[in-house]
């Protein structure tokens, strides 16, 4: 069995918060434990389930499942997932596994640069622009409202 993690609780907000909300708790969290900013023994596991927490809470249909698997664990401690739904949310780990590998080999910069084109869906216009995306890291703070270095 797996244990499910509650990832509002892992980016500090409500149930009930929007896609914005999530968003910015997202870069702000994910500030905080890059390797560009943390060299601390455990920041990678942190990095690798705040990355997790925002793929799943960021797609409405994997949110909407996680959501009645959340629910569902709220009467049942430890939290404890069905058979039906335990091959998905793995299945949900190891694509944001995936992600996650990609995004700590990256500077932050560039992860938070990602982030925000891939919301605007221009993701193929930036493969292989790393020198762009390297100029724009000193204006991100004041953009998103987090302090990158």
């Amino acid at each position: 069995m797996v244990e499910l993690t509650n990832y509002y609780q892992l980016l500090n907000i409500d149930r009930s918060a929007d896609l914005n909300t999530i968003k910015k708790a997202f870069r702000t969290e994910i500030a905080l434990y890059h390797p560009d900013n943390n060299s601390s023994k455990g920041a990678r596991a942190r990095f690798d389930l705040l990355v997790e927490g925002f793929d799943i809470l960021s797609h409405p249909k994997k949110r909407e499942t996680y959501d009645a698997m959340l629910r569902d664990s709220d009467f049942n401690k430890p939290v404890i997932i069905k058979r039906k739904v335990e091959p998905e949310y793995q299945e949900w780990q190891k694509e944001a596994k995936k992600k996650s590998d990609s995004y700590w080999d990256s500077s932050l910069a560039e992860v938070l640069v990602l982030d925000i084109f891939l919301e605007a869906g221009f993701s193929g216009l930036f493969s292989g622009t790393e020198d762009l995306l390297d100029s724009l890291g000193d204006s991100l703070g004041d953009i998103l409202d987090i302090d990158i270095f």
